[in-house]
């Protein structure tokens, strides 16, 4: 994998989250099912959902006044989601 990869990144509602890639393709990935786990419990909070932001190779989210991410998300592991054992 060569520079970054995501492009942008579009929280959306019902969990779901669009992710436009270098090459101006892009995914739509339901994250919602993730949302109870330890993990990615965070998102359910619609502030802190709607915070998604990209530094090109991961996916993050916020939380007000926290510097630092409080769930990330890596190119490969959307690859995965998106492709499953393809990838």
């Amino acid at each position: 994998m060569e520079g970054r990869p995501i492009t942008k990144v579009e929280p959306m509602e019902n969990g779901m989250l669009q992710v436009t890639f270098d090459t101006g393709n892009f995914v739509t990935v339901d994250m919602k099912p993730r949302f109870t786990g330890f993990r990615f419990g965070a998102l359910q909070h619609s502030d802190i959902w709607n915070s998604a932001d990209t530094d090109g190779s991961f996916v993050h989210w916020y939380k007000s006044g926290c510097p630092a991410p409080v769930a990330e998300l890596a190119y490969d592991e959307i690859m995965k989601m998106t492709l499953g054992k393809s990838y």
